[in-house]
């Protein structure tokens, strides 16, 4: 083999050694960054779903503080000392849970998020008593705490990239259920 040979097939070996280098730490690379985007979307379902859980409770406690003053004909009523103690108990899990979402969540999931806090907390206000209100104002609030939520499902599922169209709760009169005739 002559020496141009030699170098030929040296060149093809140093080339391929290249290629194949190149070719695995892009490849390497590319699969970090799947298993990276994959691990902080799992975070954020997390997050997501652990604050909607908190704000829901938040919310079924404070209907049901107002339905014992009153206020909310469809939810069963409590009142008293433990049920504002079940009230503050509910309102530190969804504190706690909407830090982690302000912490990792997409920016436009967070502005949902602190629009549905502040009528969560409108909501919890009328049940205390530290807004006056009637039927028809408190219907009024859980109406603007039904559109936030409603909000806040939109744009978390917009952040994850899930597919398929959200069908949103209804804003209006409540669901009043009639016997059948």
């Amino acid at each position: 083999m002559t020496i141009v040979g030699q170098v030929v097939t040296l060149l093809a070996v140093v080339i391929g050694a290249l290629t194949s280098f190149v070719v695995t730490t892009v490849g390497d690379r590319l699969r970090f960054r799947r298993e990276r985007s994959r691990h902080w979307a799992d975070k954020k379902l997390e997050a997501y779903a652990e604050y909607l859980i908190a704000v829901k409770s938040m919310n079924q406690i404070s209907r049901r503080i107002a339905a014992g003053r009153g206020i909310d004909r469809r939810a069963p009523a409590l009142s008293g000392d433990e049920a504002l103690a079940l009230l503050a108990q509910a309102e530190a899990r969804r504190a706690g849970a909407s830090e982690m979402v302000a912490l990792i969540g997409e920016a436009s999931v967070v502005a949902s998020v602190r629009v549905l806090n502040r009528e969560v907390w409108r909501l919890e206000w009328v049940a205390r008593g530290l807004l006056d209100t009637d039927e028809v104002a408190w219907e009024a609030c859980n109406q603007a705490y039904v559109r936030a939520l409603n909000a806040v499902h939109e744009s978390i599922r917009r952040d994850l990239h899930i597919p398929g169209m959200s069908l949103p709760r209804e804003v209006g009169k409540p669901w009043v259920p009639e016997l059948p005739q």
